[in-house]
């Protein structure tokens, strides 16, 4: 079996015709939902390095222990959450998600307008206090994140429109589109907002958009779930006994070990080789994130022109989007992801030749790219003048941090192709009773690579080592592609037939029967135990 989609028959068309008209509605509520979620996201992201920094200007450190923290909340409960989708309705799981993830930003938010607005006169203890509750609530918000994520782009979509590949695949471009072009216009207002008021004006914003942002949320997803009730209200899920759920509930210091259950299951799946490519892609600087921020800001770059470079990067990412679903037909699925993972690759060579050009701060070239500088201090008294001579690297030149930042910038379009492959391999590959235990694996290995970086980065903290997490970004990439290639061209990639072969139902019948033998579960429809079928 190959990864081209097969010739539909006539039935075919006409059952995936009236699935398209039925859920056409779903989708302008689902774009809508997602699109104020990612410009809240966008604008958070963006500034949550730049307020660590703002309150803790000494070093890095204090927005890596943040990182950390946070990764190591969805490494731990990241399986958990997974099985807590699973086994709950799908409405009432996102719901909850939803209040905790946008209250919790919202309360941050409120805690740093407080920080900076009195930064002058506040003790140093209580900023050390504030960015600590600030990186609690970052947990929460986090793993409610997750949550959001799974729940839809594992869950929800899949049922909505994963019985035709082609579909399927238009559908996880625009969610992404979406989410880009929130990426080129939330940072540049936020930049704007800070550079010409205030940062904690900026963070007044960010607080009000996120209640204003639930509201709607909550109505949108409610209107999509009702309009597809008879897919969204049938879920399968895993379950060996209500004794054992019981067990379950009541032993909580079990949900630690879920994250290891899940892997172990994932491990088990063909697609384990993809998701720990894109695992491999977390365990890098060369993105538009806080840590990465805060150094070019630091190397000269104001926020201004950081927000600006940030959308450029979402624009061309947003090139990446349109492009994916042509190549899925053209090419196929598995050899689009080939092209994405060495797309992004062959972008990152800029970033590596960055520590090699006039300006670099990387310590071990630094001697040898950057002219040195001299600057001299006269002190004279009523006998003589004494002349000091300090060498002082040169850093006038912005040569180094450009490559950097265009390299970044346009590592964008492969990323995302990237991305999407490996997200719609999962999407279609993946049993239903299990969709939600993957979904949060995978966060979970994603973030076990991030959390390696953020470590790093706290043992090597100060801005000329950058250079070494610059090196070990591209060692990184390069090994995902690799990895990922080897795969393509293995049998693994063909064990598994596509989405569009067969109806999505039928095939998670199919997946569901081969695991429930594997995993020793049940099925148990879980939203609507009347309508079961």
């Amino acid at each position: 079996m190959t990864d081209q989609q097969p010739a539909d028959t006539s039935t075919e068309i006409d059952t995936t015709d009236k699935s398209k008209s039925k859920y056409g509605k779903t989708k302008v509520f689902l774009y809508i939902a997602m699109g104020l979620s990612a410009w809240g996201d966008r604008m958070w992201n963006f500034a949550v390095g730049i307020y660590f920094i703002s309150l803790n200007r000494d070093n890095l450190q204090s927005v890596a222990l943040n990182g950390v923290a946070i990764n190591l909340a969805v490494i731990l409960f990241g399986g958990a959450i997974g099985d807590w989708i699973d086994r709950n309705q799908r409405l009432p799981a996102l719901r909850k998600a939803l209040y905790f993830q946008n209250l919790s930003v919202s309360v941050m938010a409120v805690l740093v307008v407080i920080a900076l607005y009195n930064q002058s006169w506040l003790p140093s203890y209580w900023m050390l206090i504030i960015q600590g509750i600030l990186i609690g609530i970052g947990m929460i918000a986090q793993l409610s994140s997750v949550a959001c994520k799974v729940s839809i782009s594992k869950d929800w979509v899949v049922a909505l429109y994963g019985s035709d590949r082609q579909n399927l695949a238009n559908t996880n471009a625009t969610l992404r589109r979406i989410d880009l072009i929130s990426g080129v216009l939330a940072p540049i207002l936020t930049g704007a907002v800070m550079a010409f008021t205030s940062r904690w004006l900026s963070a007044v914003l960010i607080a009000g958009w996120n209640v204003v942002s639930l509201c709607f949320e909550l109505l949108l997803y409610t209107r999509v779930y009702r309009y597809a009730h008879d897919v969204l209200s049938n879920k399968i899920s895993a379950a060996k006994s209500n004794e054992k759920l019981t067990e379950k509930r009541e032993g909580p210091i079990k949900k630690f070990f879920s994250s290891l259950h899940g892997l172990g299951t994932y491990a088990s799946l063909s697609v384990f080789l993809p998701g720990l490519s894109l695992a491999l892609l977390y365990l890098t600087v060369l993105s538009f994130d806080s840590v990465t921020r805060a150094y070019v800001i630091e190397q000269g770059l104001s926020e201004v022109f950081l927000g600006l470079l940030n959308g450029l990067g979402s624009i061309i990412g947003i090139i990446g989007t349109l492009v994916y679903p042509i190549f899925v037909k053209r090419l196929g699925l598995v050899r689009t992801g080939v092209i994405g993972f060495w797309s992004e690759f062959s972008m990152l060579i800029l970033c590596l030749l960055s520590l090699f050009v006039h300006g670099t701060s990387f310590i071990p070239f630094e001697k040898f790219t950057a002219v040195s500088c001299h600057s001299y201090d006269t002190y004279s008294n009523s006998t003589n003048a004494i002349s000091i001579s300090m060498h002082i690297p040169c850093s006038n030149s912005k040569l180094s941090v450009l490559l950097l930042v265009i390299g970044i910038t346009l590592n964008r379009f492969g990323l995302w192709i990237a991305d999407l492959t490996v997200s719609q391999l999962q999407q279609e590959r993946v049993p239903e009773k299990i969709r939600g235990r993957i979904g949060g694996t995978q966060h979970s290995l994603n973030q076990l690579f991030d959390l390696i970086r953020y470590t790093l980065i706290i043992c090597l903290p100060h801005m000329p080592q950058f250079g070494y997490h610059i090196c070990l970004s591209v060692l990184s990439v390069f090994t995902a592609s690799l990895i990922y290639t080897i795969w393509s061209c293995s049998t693994a990639s063909q064990l598994v037939p596509p989405a569009a072969d067969i109806e999505m139902s039928e095939k998670n019948a199919d997946l569901a029967g081969h695991y429930e033998t594997e995993l020793g579960e049940k099925l148990n429809y879980i939203d609507n135990e009347e309508d079961k079928v």
